[in-house]
């Protein structure tokens, strides 16, 4: 029987992401009473759409308004050891880049925020020749979704992701999917913030995932996020400058292209051919003398073995865990930049429908940075 991966269980917390967004991370928008749709943000495709923090607003009555959410992110994972099936192993190296553009158009304060915008990302791995695994996976889909209030303290958010996710190397019709999600955030107290999620993907091992998890603000300087997929503590160190501690958990699915290779594995052997040769005599009595032969090698033959089962048009479900520390720091009031290092323990390439699956041995230490920008 198959090794189920681990993190279709861990990434529950991964559809809390659009919830996740819709933080009270403002005192004003907590002492409101009211749940009141908001300029919520967005972070990295890998990151659905956390921010830390939601920021109030209020549009003028009867007259349409527009926000902006760009964000930014490139991250560097080193060498890991990783099994390759067929007793062979490599080091795998990867390189994250992502970008987000989102524009919310709101007509009053209390009609919902309509979100609208375009996201990219793609990982890019350093692979040994034999990785029977592709060397890229890519992201280009549009965001389409919703924020609206409901009720007293809710604030929801609906979010579709319609695009191509694929090895990058074709973009056809089979690449194309749409995950989504829909996740609430619920104003307990001024402190806590409870999230509740739920997310669909066809193309995931399990295609539906709820979740749960809460922020709470221990006091001033002290907060704990337990809301996937970035669970962390934080503590505000100054007014524009938040240190945390915390983890990263990525799931994602794409499709591979029909013309993926199969890997080979080449093996030498030598035969000794009996070829029986004098090359001297030696005189082991009075007569006569005995010949000495000498036998040589010949003969080398090389096979080829295909490496694991054939891959065209595959799902591959990619996953990985970072734990990490790093820094928050608010430039300016519309700018932030973020700064982390830490160590990879796991990563995945889970081909589920091929019953075929790959990690890693050992972990990595990665860094990253990242910029968000709401206007």
């Amino acid at each position: 029987m198959r090794k189920l991966s681990l993190l279709p269980y861990l990434a529950a917390g991964l559809m809390l992401a659009m919830p996740a967004s819709l933080r009270a991370g403002d005192a004003a928008l907590a002492t409101t009473g009211t749940a009141t749709p908001a300029d919520a943000g967005d972070a990295t495709p890998a990151d659905a759409g956390i921010v830390p923090g939601m920021q109030s607003y209020t549009a003028p009555a009867s007259h349409l308004t527009a926000t902006y959410e760009l964000d930014g992110d490139i991250s560097y994972v080193g060498a890991a050891r990783t099994n390759f099936g067929h007793s062979l192993q490599g080091n795998v190296t990867e390189l994250e880049s992502s970008a987000r553009l989102v524009m919310g158009l709101q007509q009053s304060a209390d009609s919902p925020i309509f979100r609208f915008g375009l996201s990219y990302q793609r990982y890019d791995f350093g692979l040994s020749k034999v990785a029977p695994f592709p060397d890229a996976l890519q992201a280009e889909n549009l965001v389409v979704g919703a924020d609206f209030s409901l009720f007293s303290s809710w604030l929801v958010r609906v979010e579709a992701d319609p695009g191509f996710y694929n090895d990058a190397r074709s973009d056809r019709f089979k690449n194309f999917n749409v995950p989504f999600s829909l996740g609430g955030s619920y104003i307990a107290s001024e402190d806590v913030q409870w999230v509740v999620g739920l997310g669909i993907d066809f193309n995931r091992q399990f295609p539906v995932i709820p979740a749960i998890g809460v922020r709470w603000a221990l006091n001033d300087n002290w907060v704990i996020d337990a809301v996937l997929p970035t669970p962390r503590i934080e503590y505000e160190w100054s007014k524009n400058l938040t240190l945390f501690l915390g983890a990263d958990l990525d799931d994602g699915t794409y499709r591979i292209g029909s013309n993926f290779p199969r890997f080979k594995r080449t093996v030498t052997t030598e035969t000794t051919v009996m070829n029986r040769k004098i090359v001297s005599y030696r005189i082991v009595g009075p007569f006569p003398p005995t010949p000495v032969y000498a036998y040589y090698k010949t003969h080398t033959e090389s096979t080829e073995t295909l490496l694991g089962p054939p891959l065209n048009d595959a799902v591959v479900e990619y996953d990985e865990v970072r734990l990490g520390a790093g820094m928050s720091w608010k430039a300016t009031k519309a700018l932030t930049f973020e700064f982390e290092a830490g160590y990879l323990p796991y990563r995945e390439f889970d081909f589920h429908r091929a019953d075929t699956h790959y990690s890693n041995n050992d972990g990595a230490a990665y860094g990253r940075m990242s910029v968000n920008g709401q206007f």
